[in-house]
């Protein structure tokens, strides 16, 4: 081998060394940032949102100085492997379903976690634009909403 391309070997293995050597952090930096920005956006399912409402559906607007009762944590739950997203629609958010977006779970599990005082609730979930009450059997579908069946929970 002549000495110039022996240079030129040692010089490539170098320069594919330092890329190895370079590229190693650098993709161990960017899963770190990743899963940073997973975690700001609040993609981990285990993460409780903040979620709010512009009221409560047990009060009239004279009970703004009564004691607020017990709040229990209620899950919502669907199984919706092939579904792109999920929203939850009730007396609890005025059926309104943009305000409750379920997070994805492991096994195509959709699920949120709600905080809402006793009572009866009706409610559906919009699967990718489509209504569908809970396919839960246990379930009751005794509640209404816009003249078809809504799913009911009672919170104790």
């Amino acid at each position: 081998m002549e000495p110039v391309s022996r240079s030129r070997a040692a010089f490539w293995i170098l320069v594919a060394a330092f890329v190895a050597v370079a590229a190693v952090p650098s993709v161990v930096l960017m899963e770190s940032v990743q899963r940073y920005v997973d975690f700001l956006s609040g993609w981990n399912p285990a993460v409780l949102r903040a979620r709010s409402t512009s009221r409560l559906p047990h009060r009239g607007p004279r009970a703004a100085d009564a004691t607020l009762p017990a709040m229990r944590f209620v899950e919502f739950k669907l199984k919706a492997p092939k579904a792109k997203h999920v929203l939850l629609a009730g007396d609890f958010n005025q059926w309104r379903p943009e305000t409750l977006p379920l997070t994805r779970g492991r096994g195509g599990v959709w699920q949120t976690l709600l905080p809402l005082p006793p009572g009866r609730y009706s409610y559906l979930f919009q699967v990718d634009g489509e209504w569908t009450p809970d396919p839960d059997p246990k379930t009751p579908r005794t509640g209404r909403f816009d003249d078809r069946p809504a799913s009911l929970k009672e919170v104790e």
